[in-house]
């Protein structure tokens, strides 16, 4: 899903921010929230997971112009102490009240060492890997999920994975190697796969729906979203039935940062000797290939392929908001 495009236009990363801000805005977002989500998107974007990233406008936009999200929530900590917190995100998109989660726990690791908090009622938060990036920067080690409960079994469940596929990140700071950053959904294989590969890898199906599992009660169910409140027949925003969880460590508390990061690269470094597996240029661990991307695409634009870019002229169209582009 995240090859880049073999036919496309690119777009500077700027003129994509402003674009994204303008239909959020247009949508009836207040201007810093819709700037701050575009921010994130763009983010995603450079890095290559373009699946998640301003490729999600429409939808969001759509589930606001349908009273499915709230376009002005109130995020806010609905509980804090020294450790850990709780951030409600009032039905809006879960960008906000995830890196208002994110946020808090970064003070706190910075504070006492360890941070956890979770963020509930909002809508999805896109990838994973942007709140725990948060936490790298402050030369933290970042954890991030996010998922739901489930809201009933159906009549005819699906046998194979019956919770989705949440997100899950880890984050480590280095120093002039590439940070490695793992991005990922926890479900490994596609509907259509699943029948086959049980029946001949039945490990990796076991290992995949754990990991599914865990994150969605890491996310969803500690951030308390099976409260009477947020079941679907009370959600005020239908939309709204995502958590997440976030844990930043603070690294200083338990090595000297600069001696954490020599490690890291020279970790990296090993790792890039060993012989490329077929059909790559070298070894990387997780984070290698999107930092490259990140870099040179700042520069370039980021490629936008004609399923991406016809998505957004649409409700550019339908808002009346201009795109940067011919």
């Amino acid at each position: 899903m995240n090859v880049p495009p073999t036919e496309f236009i690119r777009v500077p990363a700027e003129a994509l921010r402003s674009l994204s801000a303008a239909l959020f805005a247009a949508a009836g977002l207040p201007r810093p929230d819709a700037e701050l989500i575009s921010g994130l998107l763009v983010e995603t974007d450079l890095r290559g997971v373009l699946s998640h990233g301003t490729r999600t406008i429409n939808g969001y936009v759509r589930a606001f112009l349908e009273g499915r999200l709230n376009p002005v929530p109130r995020v806010r900590a609905v509980r804090e102490d020294a450790v850990t917190a709780i951030v409600d995100g009032d039905g809006g998109l879960g960008h906000l009240a995830a890196a208002r989660a994110a946020e808090l726990a970064i003070s706190r690791a910075r504070s006492t060492g360890l941070g956890a908090t979770v963020s509930r009622n909002h809508g999805h938060f896109g990838s994973a890997g942007k709140y725990t990036r948060m936490a790298m920067r402050h030369n933290c080690v970042g954890f991030c999920v996010s998922g739901h409960t489930m809201a009933g079994i159906p009549a005819d469940p699906p046998q194979w994975n019956p919770l989705g596929c949440p997100p899950m990140s880890f984050a480590f700071p280095s120093g002039a190697e590439a940070p490695v950053i793992l991005d990922m959904g926890t479900s490994f294989f596609g509907p259509d796969e699943y029948a086959d590969l049980f029946e001949r890898m039945p490990a990796p199906f076991f290992k995949s729906l754990g990991l599914v599992a865990v994150a969605n009660l890491l996310s969803g169910v500690l951030g308390g979203m099976m409260a009477p409140q947020f079941r679907p027949a009370n959600r005020r925003w239908q939309a709204a039935f995502y958590g997440a969880f976030i844990l930043a460590v603070d690294i200083g508390r338990f090595a000297p940062v600069e001696e954490f990061k020599a490690e890291m690269d020279r970790t990296l470094q090993e790792i890039h000797t060993l012989p490329p597996l077929k059909g790559c240029a070298r070894y990387e661990l997780p984070g290698g290939l999107e930092w490259e991307r990140e870099r040179a695409w700042a520069i370039e634009g980021i490629p936008l392929g004609d399923e991406h870019r016809r998505s957004l002229e649409e409700i550019a169209g339908q808002l009346g908001v201009a795109v940067p582009w011919g």
